[in-house]
């Protein structure tokens, strides 16, 4: 994956057709070249210092392509792919055998354990990736794949998209087995287990995660497919086609508004408020 990508920055760094890429005011300030900041990004595979891992770094921009440079795209994002597979794998095999050595451990601590882990990358993979060199990969900047097109488009509109959110159902049996896991003895945890009781066993609950904020390019060409939607976590390349002028664009802001936009539908199932706020569940109207 670091050869693909350095080839891919060697050719882009050398490449004379157009690029859009916005610049923060400070980049600005220091006369980035914003060719330069894409390649950046595209290479971008580490943590930062004090970085959250469960946030990428990203930008959107629009970065005409030749033949060369696309094929070089698609070898970097075939080259993720199977990193992504073979880091599967091996999280894998090492979670089998750790289920195997921790047999005769009680339920408690294996569920200690668990949850201990769930926001956490496993130990022993962090160690077979520290053997590696890799300790410092940023895994979800690893996986993002270069968004591309061999067609020039002729516009491309730009939005941030901040409502998403995923909805898991959930029963009641489960909400009491979570809450209990959290702590029985807790007391905002018993509140909420109280509040759980006063429901009737088969009364459904949804449990709300909100997305981060996406942004979404609807791309326009002259022929088949003639539209396409995608989400650009970094600068889109496109095939350049010199008798065409360079796709016209909106400039939306680097950083996305912090309150919703979108109207809460009248016909909304769920519940606003948190009936569990620790578990983020909802009930449905």
């Amino acid at each position: 994956m670091a050869a693909t990508l350095s080839a891919l920055a060697q050719q882009l760094r050398s490449s004379t057709l157009p690029v859009w890429v916005p610049l923060t005011e400070q980049e600005q300030a220091s006369s980035t070249d914003p060719r330069q900041k894409a390649i950046e990004l595209y290479c971008d595979l580490w943590h930062s210092d004090g970085g959250d891992g469960r946030r990428t770094r990203s930008c959107h921009g629009l970065i005409a392509a030749d033949p060369p440079l696309l094929a070089l795209a698609h070898q970097a994002n075939q080259a993720k792919s199977d990193f992504r597979q073979a880091l599967w794998a091996l999280k894998q095999k090492l979670s089998s055998t750790e289920q195997a050595s921790k047999l005769t451990t009680t339920v408690k601590q294996q569920t200690d354990q668990i949850v201990a882990r769930l926001n956490q990358r496993p130990n022993a993979l962090r160690e077979a990736l520290g053997h590696k060199g890799l300790a410092r990969r940023h895994l979800k900047q690893c996986y993002r794949l270069i968004p591309s097109t061999d067609q020039h488009p002729l516009r491309v509109g730009l939005n941030w998209y901040t409502s998403g959110r995923s909805i898991k159902r959930f029963s009641q049996q489960q909400a009491q087995q979570a809450l209990a896991r959290m702590g029985l003895d807790k007391p905002h945890i018993q509140l909420q287990i109280d509040r759980l009781n006063q429901l009737s066993a088969n009364t459904p609950l949804a449990q709300i995660q909100q997305q981060a904020p996406l942004m979404r390019a609807n791309l326009t060409f002259d022929c088949a497919p003639y539209r396409q939607a995608m989400n650009l976590s970094l600068p889109l390349l496109f095939g350049y086609d010199p008798q065409q002028p360079f796709p016209e664009h909106n400039d939306p802001s680097l950083i996305p508004q912090s309150e919703r936009q979108r109207q809460i539908r009248s016909d909304c199932r769920i519940e606003a408020e948190a009936f569990l706020p620790s578990l983020r569940l909802h009930l449905y109207r």
